[in-house]
């Protein structure tokens, strides 16, 4: 039985939009918690700025057993790690310090996550881009016949916000990816593929919503395709056929 989530967000240096979207994951918290389940939040501020940490500590809604780690790792996928590695909930879901998602995300997610089983990872429906460019998109189920395993060469069918059992975050955790260190990078596309690897399948949870604010540079998704990043070798693509 799933009875708790806990909500890892990582932050950086995202200033006053990490307001809003502690305020918008509050409203998921709210909506998750009205239908039965409890939900923490373990945030990480890595290598983060006073102004970052100012819009996280004065958010109203933070709660005694909501954590705050101040950490050096200055890498997405370790911050990802430690948080969850702090965690004792039953599902984890991932989120970005600067998106917003609508409020019935947790409860779908946990919901799909039921009615799958402890094997499934679930995203958003659907994505919304704004700010440096705007766009929407819909993620498909891996169980979707125009799915194809081998397209993942090519293309990562989802991003990073996701909910899963923990210890599938524990048995597959995120591979560091710093930008312009290794020539790797898209620690969220890799991630897709190792689970997939390890037997685990990917779905969405219907009538969910991610807004993923989008830069023309300095994000991190911008700075590894500025540095013709590509991902790390993956045991998925020994199964491709």
């Amino acid at each position: 039985m799933i009875r708790s989530v806990t909500a890892v967000v990582t932050f950086h240096r995202e200033g006053e939009y990490a307001r809003t979207a502690l305020a918008s994951i509050e409203r998921c918290r709210a909506y998750a918690e009205k239908r039965g389940l409890s939900v923490n939040f373990a945030m990480t501020l890595d290598n983060g700025d006073a102004t970052t940490e100012e819009a996280i500590v004065s958010h109203g809604g933070l709660r005694d057993d909501d954590r705050l780690f101040h950490i050096d790792l200055r890498d997405l996928s370790l911050s990802r790690n430690y948080a969850i590695a702090h965690s004792a909930s039953d599902v984890v879901a991932t989120f970005d310090g600067d998106d917003l998602f609508s409020e019935n995300w947790l409860y779908e997610a946990v919901s799909a996550i039921k009615q799958h089983g402890p094997a499934t990872i679930v995203h958003p429906e659907l994505i919304v881009a704004f700010g440096g460019w705007t766009a929407y998109w819909y993620q498909m189920n891996q169980s979707d016949p125009r799915f194809r395993p081998e397209s993942l060469l090519s293309i990562n069918h989802w991003n990073a916000c996701s909910a899963a059992r923990r210890e599938v975050f524990e048995r597959c955790p995120y591979v560091c990816a710093r930008v312009g260190e290794s020539g790797f990078g898209f620690e969220d596309w890799h991630w897709n593929c190792e689970t997939i690897a390890a037997g685990y399948v990917h779905r969405v949870a219907p009538r969910t919503l991610r807004a993923e604010r989008r830069k023309l540079s300095g994000s991190l998704n911008v700075g590894h395709q500025d540095a013709g990043a590509v991902i790390r070798r993956t045991a998925m693509f020994d199964r491709v056929p």
